[in-house]
C-alpha cells in the first residue's frame, strides 16, 4: 500500500481538526468530528479520483466536481432560517473551506493545505474581535411579558422608533391575565443594550428576554427594575 495514503488522511484529521475545534468552541451544528469527517472524505476521494485517473488516463477532476456538488449539500443543511433571518452562513463556509483543504491533500498540495487552514483560523479567531469592534447590525430576538397589551405595544413602538429598529415577525399570545409579546430587530450591540434598558423601564412590560444568533447572553429583567439571568 502506498503510504503516503494514510499520511495524507492524517493530516486531513489534523487539518480538519484544528478548524473544527474552534467550531466545537463555539457551539456550531458542524463541529469537531464533522470537520475532520469532511476533510477526510474529500482527502479519500481526491486521492482515488488521481490514482484511479492515473491508472485510465481519465479526466481527474470528474469526481472533484462531484466531491463540491456534495459539500454544497451540507453547507446548505447548516444553514438555517430563523424567525426571519438567516444563520448558520460562517459554518457552511467553513465547511466548504475544509472540503477544499482535503482536496488539495488528496492532491498532494500539502503547503496550500497547511496554509489554508492557518488563514482560516486567523479569520474565524481574529477577524471575530474585529468584527465586535465595528459594530455591524445582528439579529435579536425579544419575548416579553405584558400586562397590557394595547400601551404595552404603543411603547414598544415608540422605543423602537427612537432607535431606528423596526420589528420583523410581530407574535403575541394571551395566558390569562397577561400577554407574551415576540418580535425580531436587526440593530448594533450597542442599540440592543438600549432598547433592553428603555423596555425594562415601561410598567405594563413585567420581563424582557433577549438573545442573539451570534450567541450573546440570554437576559431578563422587569420593570420593576430587578433583573435576572446573566450581566449585560
Amino acid at each position: 500500500m502506498d503510504l503516503t495514503i494514510p499520511f495524507k488522511l492524517l493530516l486531513a484529521a489534523l487539518l480538519g481538526g484544528l478548524i473544527g475545534i474552534e467550531r466545537q468552541i463555539h457551539d456550531k451544528p458542524a463541529g469537531l468530528r464533522t470537520n475532520i469527517l469532511i476533510c477526510m472524505g474529500s482527502t479519500l476521494f481526491m486521492t482515488v479520483s488521481t490514482q484511479v485517473a492515473a491508472w485510465t488516463g481519465s479526466d481527474p477532476t470528474r469526481i472533484a466536481a462531484q466531491i463540491i456538488s456534495g459539500i454544497g449539500f451540507l453547507g446548505a443543511g447548516a444553514v438555517l432560517h430563523s424567525h426571519g433571518f438567516v444563520v448558520g452562513l460562517t459554518t457552511a463556509a467553513t465547511i466548504w473551506v475544509v472540503a477544499g483543504v482535503g482536496m488539495a491533500l488528496g492532491a498532494g498540495m500539502y503547503k496550500v493545505a497547511i496554509f489554508a487552514t492557518a488563514m482560516s483560523l486567523a479569520t474565524l479567531y481574529f477577524l471575530e474581535f474585529l468584527e465586535e469592534k465595528i459594530q455591524y447590525r445582528r439579529s435579536y430576538s425579544y419575548a416579553l411579558v405584558v400586562t397590557d397589551l394595547h400601551r404595552a405595544l404603543a411603547s414598544i413602538n415608540k422605543v423602537l422608533h427612537e432607535s431606528s429598529a423596526s420589528a420583523a415577525s410581530f407574535t403575541f399570545k394571551r395566558r390569562l391575565d397577561h400577554y407574551h409579546v415576540g418580535f425580531n430587530i436587526l440593530a448594533s450591540h450597542e442599540t440592543n443594550l438600549k432598547i433592553i434598558q428603555q423596555l425594562s423601564a415601561i410598567p405594563e412590560i413585567t420581563e424582557v428576554d433577549t438573545s442573539s444568533s451570534h450567541d450573546f447572553p440570554t437576559i431578563s429583567t422587569h420593570g420593576n427594575g430587578g433583573d435576572k439571568g446573566g450581566p449585560l
